[in-house]
């Protein structure tokens, strides 16, 4: 599945039939982009669940007209397209071809070779969907959280990842560190006094504390793959 599949499936207006008809039986059927042929009956057999407490009988099962309304959910998503019919809201898709336009956007970054950090490394189309799938709605980043990231991994040549890795660990990077600067604009509206002499205690910055709970973190990462 794609990150734009896994998005709009997760999306709260649709509803859970509609998943199910999407995810199990419409995109077992279809190859590439090719058109699936819609047949009520067969999706209706395949969608009841039988109920074990009464012999041949059903906990749930769906209609036409049910069936119609969770085709257009998945249309209103943009999960699947009518070439034969460009809106939804029709009485009904019985023996209507549909197209499912994002199953061939389908990567596998997880089969790609893996490398060692490099310094023209930068994340492909896929890293706005993947921060959002890793909880980061914002995905903007700038030359300095990119130089800071490679910086960081060009001291470890030894390490290897692939593309989709690489990304993975970089968005991490993005969202520990906006968190701690949430954190620290939170202290920062809570203080009564604000000293502007010089630390001279001994003790580290706060910029430093940042930079070593970042570093900290990488390798808590490190341990866990």
């Amino acid at each position: 599945m794609s990150p734009q599949e896994f998005l709009l499936l997760n999306q709260p207006r649709l509803s859970h039939p509609a998943r199910t008809l999407y995810y199990l039986h419409l995109r077992r059927q279809a190859t590439q982009q090719l058109p699936v042929l819609i047949n009520y009956p067969e999706l209706g057999r395949a969608l009841a669940v039988e109920d074990p407490s009464v012999p041949g009988g059903f906990s749930y099962q769906v209609t036409a007209r049910q069936l119609t309304q969770l085709f257009d959910e998945l249309i209103q998503v943009g999960l699947i397209l009518l070439p034969n019919s460009p809106s939804a809201g029709a009485e009904h898709y019985h023996q209507q071809y549909v197209t499912l336009p994002l199953i061939a956007q389908t990567t596998a970054p997880l089969a790609q070779s893996a490398f060692a950090m490099h310094t023209e490394w930068q994340p492909d189309s896929q890293f706005t969907g993947l921060c959002q799938l890793c909880g980061l709605i914002d995905a903007h980043y700038d030359e300095e959280d990119r130089g800071e990231f490679i910086a960081y991994w060009l001291g470890r040549p030894e390490r290897f990842a692939t593309q989709h890795q690489w990304m993975l660990k970089f968005a991490k990077m993005l969202k520990s560190r906006r968190y701690q600067r949430r954190q620290t604009e939170n202290v920062g509206y809570q203080q009564t006094s604000v000293t502007t002499a010089p630390n001279n205690s001994g003790e580290p910055s706060q910029r430093a504390l940042e930079m070593i709970a970042h570093v900290q973190q990488l390798k808590q990462g490190e341990n866990h793959e």
